[in-house]
């Protein structure tokens, strides 16, 4: 559920369509130039190297330019059988209207190396492919089991020379749009590509800011109770305490909580605690960096115990579910759908699941999303927007096909795929169908701003303020506003489902839009031996200890002798395994 509705995000699931991939030359074309040494994040211009031809002039250098003659690409493909049933007739994995777009695009002709079914069996063979040394010429890197991330996997590669350095025909070919979005972020994302000044993939960015934890209220409840939506954590816990006490659903019964809870709380989903961590400046899941610049576990470190005291708190006085640790989310859903519960902390999409069925159940629900911290800052940890590489294998004639190929797709990404989709209507016009899918071959590696999502929803505040028109709007944005937004902002609930979308955007996203947002990075990823064999049993005892410490089981000082047997049972060598792990990896 969560997946389906985080697919409404039109700029996260337009700017990250990432299929592995790779691509094979038959000699057409321009020639590349070797890679030069300057840093594509630096100021510099990149020089070619001696073996560069005179066709890679900085004026030939078209970032869009279309090869004379088809540049045939070898490509691996991961076989969807639920796609494939969307396929419109006559389609097939080389010849389908996806690829005719690449081929009137950039004249580039992909031809499949292998593929296989999704899941196990292409995960099994992509990971053969580098033991063997036997790459597609342009694939996206990525871990296939969350035990390594993909920098790690790029060093390897790096290190045993198996991939093209980049940034020569980065420097030559990425377009202005590209540039901007890489320098909206510092060129953070090149540097995490890049080794001893050398970038070696193209990086993904995608769209992370929505992706926030916020607090869901029933609006209704606080209008009744003459109550201000929360903005601190004190007003959290006042307001949970009338949620409680005061009747707010009129039944005259003492049968409300305040605060919607899971057992799984520490996860950023829905019906969590996440939020709560966070105004204190905890991160219990997290790998974060301390004051001296050390990798250590979020989830040991003394802010934890602000947000245990004020849930145990909340426990003791009833406004917790005392049966919230038996109880996973899609059970706590069923006390939303009833109506027991007035608040709880999860996703921007919320408004999806679990909140629509109270609000399919009760007309009067009226949902709405805020966030509250202790210092007016919205603290949270994400992972870095950069878990894949579009990456080009050493000796490939071609490697800026794969620049021109993130330039083409994050053109089409911000404009809502409307070639494509153009293109897709024509033939089922043709046909008689209603298909909606064709082999992506060629990988969608479109990227963006982190807060892509976030300017959106100004974008649509902007209209209905009547301080912008929709002219501003892109495909994309326009078919969200069209759909979703502007029949329920004349009109909220005409349509029900819709209304879900509506106040996912216009309340929840809007609310991350306008706080201040202290942003930390997920400082690693990856896997290690010792990580492998006691991380799980360790998350297990941190859960444990902080739901003893929550129900009131154990008092507050537990979270001391949490830490110290956590470090005593393994976590002292997992964290000092992590940083040997980023060391290696450069330090990033």
């Amino acid at each position: 559920m969560r997946k389906r509705r985080a697919g409404l995000a039109m700029a996260a699931a337009a700017m990250l369509v990432l299929t592995a991939c790779s691509n094979s030359n038959d000699g057409g074309g321009n020639q590349a130039s070797s890679s030069a040494s300057t840093s594509p994040s630096g100021t510099g211009s990149a020089e070619p190297s001696t073996s560069a031809s005179a066709s890679q002039t900085a004026e030939k250098a078209d970032p869009f330019g279309k090869y004379p003659d088809p540049l045939k690409i070898q490509v691996i493909y991961d076989r969807n059988s639920e796609s494939e049933k969307q396929f419109i007739p006559d389609s097939s994995y080389e010849t389908n209207w996806n690829n005719d777009f690449w081929l009137n695009t950039l004249n580039i002709k992909p031809v499949v190396k292998w593929s296989a079914p999704s899941g196990d069996q292409y995960n099994q063979k992509y990971n053969l492919m580098f033991a063997s040394n036997d790459l597609p010429d342009i694939f996206i890197l990525k871990s296939t089991d969350g035990r390594q991330s993909a920098r790690s996997m790029l060093k390897k590669l790096v290190d045993a020379d198996m991939v093209e350095d980049l940034t020569g025909v980065y420097n030559q070919y990425a377009s202005d749009e590209v540039k901007d979005y890489y320098q909206s972020f510092d060129n953070k994302a090149l540097d995490y590509a890049s080794f001893d000044g050398k970038m070696y993939g193209l990086p993904a960015q995608g769209d992370t800011y929505a992706n926030v934890q916020i607090l869901w209220v029933r609006q209704d409840w606080l209008d009744k109770l003459g109550l201000q939506p929360p903005k601190t954590v004190d007003d959290l816990l006042n307001v949970a305490r009338a949620f409680k006490s005061q009747d707010p659903d009129g039944d005259g019964k003492a049968d409300t909580i305040g605060l919607a809870l899971q057992n799984q709380f520490m996860d950023p989903s829905f019906v969590d605690a996440v939020s709560i961590f966070n105004a204190f400046n905890a991160f219990p899941k997290s790998w974060i960096k301390d004051s001296g610049g050390q990798v250590v576990w979020g989830g040991i470190q003394p802010e934890n115990k602000q947000a245990l005291q004020m849930l145990a708190t909340m426990y003791k006085e009833g406004l917790l579910d005392s049966e919230f640790a038996l109880k996973d989310g899609n059970k706590v859903t069923e006390m939303i759908t009833s109506g027991q519960a007035g608040m709880e902390i999860g996703s921007w999409w919320n408004g999806g699941y679990p909140l629509t069925f109270n609000i399919d159940s009760d007309p009067k629900a009226d949902w709405r999303a805020y966030t509250f911290s202790t210092d007016n800052k919205v603290h949270a940890v994400m992972d870095f927007p950069t878990n894949q590489f579009l990456v080009v294998k050493k000796g490939f004639a071609n490697p800026e096909a794969a620049v021109k190929i993130l330039n083409v797709s994050t053109k089409i990404s911000h404009s809502g795929y409307q070639e494509t989709v153009d293109r897709r209507n024509e033939l089922n016009e043709k046909y008689g169908t209603d298909k909606n899918d064709a082999p992506t071959i060629i990988p969608n590696f479109g990227i963006g701003y982190l807060d892509t999502t976030l300017q959106s929803v100004k974008k649509f505040e902007d209209i209905f303020a009547g301080k912008a028109t929709e002219d501003e709007l892109t495909v994309g944005e326009k078919q969200i506003f069209d759909n979703s937004l502007k029949p329920n902002h004349d009109n909220p609930r005409k349509d029900a489902g819709k209304y879900k979308d509506y106040i996912d955007w216009m309340s929840a996203l809007s609310a991350i839009a306008h706080s201040d947002l202290d942003i930390q990075w997920n400082a690693f990823n990856g896997s290690t031996p010792t990580y492998d064999a006691k991380m799980g049993s360790l998350t297990d005892k941190q859960l444990q200890a902080f739901t003893k410490i929550i129900m009131n089981k154990e008092p507050i000082d537990y979270f001391d002798t949490f830490v110290k047997e956590w470090k005593a049972q393994g976590g002292d060598q997992i964290t000092q395994e992590v940083n040997d792990e980023i060391a290696k990896e450069g330090g990033n």
